[in-house]
C-alpha cells in the first residue's frame, strides 16, 4: 500500500516537474524537439510553436516532410536531420514562415548509445535578422546617397590609428576598395600640394579648440585628374579633453566650383568679346598703376572706337555689328603686348592699358600700331569693310594720377580725335601731342627718307703713331628736306625700333665702300673701310652675306674693311655676338670693339671672342690731361689690348695735349676735332691727298 502510495506521489511529482520544465520552455523563444529514425516528432516544446502555427497535439506523430512540404532528402531540415541520425551535428538556418530560426540539431541516443532519433533545438532569430537586415539596407541605403550626392566620410581611430574610408571616399580620390588600405597619411597623397598646408591649418586649428571645421581643396585623383573637394569634420575628446577620434565627409563640389567661376567670369568679362569689362577694367588699371608708382615707369591709356559703327550696325544688322566687335577686339589684342590690357568700356568703345613704358613716345608708337591696324579691311559673312578707329591717349602720371581721371583725360583725347573726321590719334595734353606728333612725324619721314635717299656721309681722318693719316670714320648725317641736317643722336635710336636699322646699315655700307673704291682709282693710298655695327645687325642673319655682297659690288678686297660692335652689343646675346663675330672674320674683314670701357668691359669676352682692336671711349680722353685716374684707365687699356694683340684707337682726342699724352701712353691710332671735324667726301678728299693714307674707318654714327 505505501509503495503503492509512494510510486503515485513520484508519479505526481515527476508529472508536476515535467508540466513545469514545459512551462518554462514555453516561456523561452526556443523550439525544442526530438523526431525518431523515421523522421516523426516525438515530443515539441517553447513558445516559438504558435508563432508558426504549430501546437503539441499537432506536430504529435506528424512528420518532417508534412511540417515542411517536402520530403526531398536535399531539402535543407530534412538533409540535416538526415546527417544527424548518421551521428553528425548540424547548424543551420530555418526559415518557417515569417521567422527565421537559429537551429542545432544533434543524433539522439539511449541508454546503449544507439541512436534512436534526433534532438533540435532552434532559437528564434527573426528580430536579429531583420535588424541585420535593416542595417544592411541602411548601409546600401548611405552608399547609395553617398554615391549620388559625392559625399565620401572617413572615421579615424586616433588612439589605435585605425581608418576607416567609405567607397565613395575612396572612389573621389580614384582608387579602388582595398588598393591601397586606407592610412592615417593616405588622405595627404591626394590633397593638392598647393593645399596642403591650408588643410593641416584647419585640422589643426578643430583639433585644438573643438570645433568642426569646414575647408575646400583641390584634390589630385590617383589618375592625376584634379577635382574640388569640401572636407568636413570634427574631432571628439575623452573625459581628458584628449582627441580621441575625428570624423569626417568629403563632398565633390567640382560642379559648383565651375558655376562659381563661371559667375566670376560672367561679373568680369563681357559676354560679346570675352575681354574684360568695365569693372574688371578699373581693377587692373589699379594693380598697373600700384606697380608704376612703385618702380617709376608710366601707364597710357588708349580709349579706342569704330568709326561710323552705328551705321555699319543699323544698315547691316546688329548681328553684323556684334561679329565686326569680336574681330575689333581680335585685332586690338593682336597689335599689344601680352603684359598690356584689352578691355571692353562700351558699345563699341575699347579701353586699352600699355604698362611699363619708360617714355611718351613708346605709347605713341603703339597707340599709332593700333590705328595702322584698322587699316587693312574686314571680311564678315562673305562682306569685305574698312573700319577705321579714332583713339584717345592719356598717360600716367603726366596727365593724371587716379584710374578714373586717367580714363576721362583718354576720352577727352578721344573725342578731339573724333571731331578731328576719325581715323586719328589724339593725346590729352597739348605738350604731350606735340611731342607724340614729332616722333611719329619723324619715324614716318625716316621710312621715307630711306626711300628718297636723303642719308649722307661724313669722314673724319684717323691719325697714325707718326701722325700720318691711317683711316677715316664715316658717320651719317640725315639731309632732311625742311629740318636740314640731323645728326645720328637724334634718329638713329628711332630707326632701331622702327626696324628700318637693317636696311639703313646696309646703304651706308654700299655707299662706303663704293667712296673707298673710287678713292683707291683715284691713287689715294690703300685704305681700309670699318662699319659700326648695331646689335640688330649683328644679330641679322643676313649679315655675313650682306657683307660679302657688298664687298664683291664695290670690287673692295674684304682685309680693307673693318666692322665696328659695341660690348653692349655683344652682351646683349653672348652665344649669337660670338657666332656672328666668327662668321664675319672667316669672311677676312676686321673688328672692333667701339666704346671700350663703358660698357661690360670684361676680359672673358675679350679672351674668346676674335677681335683687332679697341676703341677707348672719348669720355677717358677728355680729361686726360688733369685727370690721373683717366690717364691710368687709358694705360690700362692701352696694355691689355696690346697683350692681347690687339689695336688701341683713342677717340674724342681735341687738343694737342691730348694728342701727345694718348701717343706717349701707346695708342696705334687716334681720331678727334684736334685733327679734323668730321666733312663730306669732297671736302675731305684733299685733306687726304696731302697726307699719306693708311686706312679709312668708317661708321654709322
Amino acid at each position: 500500500m505505501l509503495r503503492a502510495k509512494s510510486r503515485v506521489m513520484s508519479l505526481e511529482i515527476l508529472a508536476d516537474s515535467e508540466s513545469r520544465l514545459r512551462r518554462v520552455f514555453n516561456q523561452l523563444p526556443v523550439l525544442v524537439w526530438t523526431v525518431d529514425r523515421d523522421l516523426r516528432f516525438c515530443a515539441t516544446l517553447g513558445s516559438a510553436l504558435a508563432d508558426i502555427g504549430l501546437t503539441l497535439e499537432a506536430s504529435a506523430g506528424a512528420s518532417l516532410a508534412e511540417f515542411f512540404g517536402s520530403d526531398n532528402e536535399r531539402y535543407a531540415p530534412t538533409a540535416a536531420h538526415v546527417r544527424a541520425l548518421a551521428g553528425e551535428p548540424v547548424y543551420l538556418e530555418i526559415e518557417i514562415g515569417s521567422r527565421f530560426f537559429r537551429t542545432y540539431v544533434e543524433p539522439l541516443r539511449d541508454e546503449g548509445g544507439e541512436i534512436e532519433g534526433v534532438l533540435g533545438v532552434a532559437f528564434d532569430a527573426t528580430a536579429e535578422r531583420r535588424a541585420v537586415g535593416a542595417l544592411r539596407r541602411a548601409e546600401e541605403s548611405l552608399a547609395m546617397s553617398q554615391a549620388a550626392a559625392h559625399l565620401g566620410s572617413w572615421d579615424h581611430d586616433l588612439d589605435r590609428e585605425l581608418v576607416v574610408w567609405s567607397n565613395e571616399l575612396l572612389a573621389l580620390c580614384g582608387v579602388k576598395p582595398g588598393e591601397p588600405a586606407p592610412t592615417p597619411d593616405l588622405l595627404w597623397r591626394f590633397v593638392h600640394r598647393d593645399d596642403r598646408d591650408r588643410v593641416r591649418t584647419a585640422f589643426a586649428a578643430a583639433r585644438g579648440d573643438g570645433e568642426p571645421f569646414v575647408v575646400d581643396t583641390r584634390l589630385v585623383r590617383a589618375e592625376g585628374a584634379e577635382c574640388w573637394v569640401e572636407l568636413r569634420g570634427r574631432f571628439t575628446f575623452d573625459r581628458e579633453g584628449r582627441p580621441i577620434r575625428m570624423l569626417g565627409t568629403m563632398l565633390d563640389i567640382t560642379a559648383r566650383k565651375r558655376a562659381e567661376a563661371e559667375l566670376v567670369h560672367q561679373a568680369h568679362y563681357d559676354p560679346l568679346t570675352q575681354l574684360p569689362n568695365r569693372k574688371l577694367l578699373g581693377e587692373r588699371l589699379g594693380r598697373a598703376l600700384a606697380r608704376a608708382r612703385r618702380i617709376g615707369s608710366r601707364v597710357a591709356v588708349l580709349c579706342i572706337d569704330l568709326d561710323r559703327f552705328k551705321t555699319v550696325s543699323e544698315t547691316l544688322g546688329h548681328a553684323f555689328g556684334d561679329a565686326l566687335l569680336q574681330r575689333a577686339a581680335e585685332r586690338i589684342e593682336g597689335v599689344v603686348r601680352e603684359s598690356d590690357i584689352v578691355a571692353r568700356h562700351g558699345n563699341d568703345e575699347f579701353v586699352v592699358i600699355l604698362v611699363d613704358l619708360e617714355t611718351a613716345d613708346d605709347a605713341a608708337r603703339l597707340a599709332q600700331a593700333l590705328v595702322d591696324a584698322f587699316v587693312a579691311r574686314f571680311e564678315i559673312e562673305g562682306r569685305e569693310l574698312y573700319s577705321s578707329v579714332s583713339v584717345g591717349v592719356s598717360l600716367f602720371p603726366d596727365d593724371a594720377k587716379s584710374a578714373d581721371d586717367l580714363i576721362r583725360a583718354a576720352r577727352s583725347a578721344h573725342s578731339r580725335a573724333k571731331a578731328a573726321g576719325g581715323h586719328a590719334l589724339h593725346f590729352y595734353t597739348a605738350r604731350t601731342h606735340e611731342r607724340a606728333v614729332e616722333h611719329l612725324t619723324m619715324e614716318n619721314q625716316l621710312r621715307h627718307g630711306l626711300e628718297r635717299d636723303e642719308f649722307r656721309l661724313h669722314y673724319q681722318p684717323i691719325v697714325g703713331a707718326n701722325a700720318a693719316i691711317v683711316g677715316v670714320e664715316a658717320l651719317v648725317r640725315w639731309q632732311h628736306p625742311t629740318l636740314g641736317l640731323i645728326y645720328p643722336e637724334r634718329f638713329i635710336h628711332l630707326c632701331e625700333e622702327i626696324g628700318i636699322i637693317i636696311p639703313l646699315g646696309r646703304l651706308i655700307m654700299r655707299s662706303a665702300l663704293a667712296q673707298l673704291y673710287r678713292w683707291r682709282e683715284a691713287g689715294i693710298g690703300s685704305l681700309r673701310v670699318a662699319l659700326n655695327i648695331s646689335a640688330s645687325q649683328l644679330l641679322d642673319p643676313a649679315l655675313p652675306a650682306t657683307v660679302r655682297d657688298a664687298l664683291a659690288e664695290a670690287g673692295v678686297p674684304a682685309n680693307l674693311l673693318d666692322l665696328e660692335i659695341t660690348e653692349s652689343a655683344v652682351m646683349h646675346d653672348l652665344k649669337g655676338a660670338k657666332r656672328a663675330v666668327s662668321e664675319l672674320k672667316s669672311l677676312g674683314v676686321r673688328v672692333a670693339v667701339d666704346d671700350f670701357g663703358t660698357g661690360y668691359s670684361s676680359l672673358a669676352y675679350l679672351k674668346h671672342f676674335p677681335v683687332d682692336a679697341l676703341k677707348i671711349d672719348k669720355a677717358f680722353v677728355r680729361d686726360l690731361a688733369v685727370d690721373s685716374g683717366d690717364a691710368a684707365i687709358v694705360a690700362a687699356v692701352v696694355a691689355l689690348g696690346h697683350a692681347l694683340g690687339l689695336r688701341v684707337v683713342a677717340e674724342g682726342v681735341e687738343t694737342a695735349a691730348q694728342a701727345a699724352l694718348v701717343r706717349k701712353i701707346g695708342c696705334d691710332e687716334q681720331q678727334g676735332y684736334y685733327h679734323a671735324r668730321p666733312m663730306p667726301a669732297k671736302e675731305i678728299e684733299p685733306y687726304l691727298r696731302a697726307r699719306q693714307p693708311g686706312t679709312m674707318h668708317v661708321a654709322t654714327g
